[in-house]
């Protein structure tokens, strides 16, 4: 039986769902475009109305 530490990962921010599934969506997307020197993203629906991050 796992642990409750092995099922789910704590995540940056008070809203994990907010910011890690965000974070990797965008990892992945640069580790497939490395030459890219920029990048512009619209957000849509509970993550536009989240605010601006750093």
């Amino acid at each position: 039986m796992k642990s409750l530490k092995e099922l789910f990962r704590i995540g940056k921010g008070p809203s994990s769902s907010h910011t890690m599934g965000p974070q990797k969506a965008a990892q992945l997307f640069l580790d497939k475009n490395k030459t890219a020197q920029s990048f512009e993203v619209t957000l849509y629906g509970s993550l536009a109305a989240t605010g601006k991050g750093i």
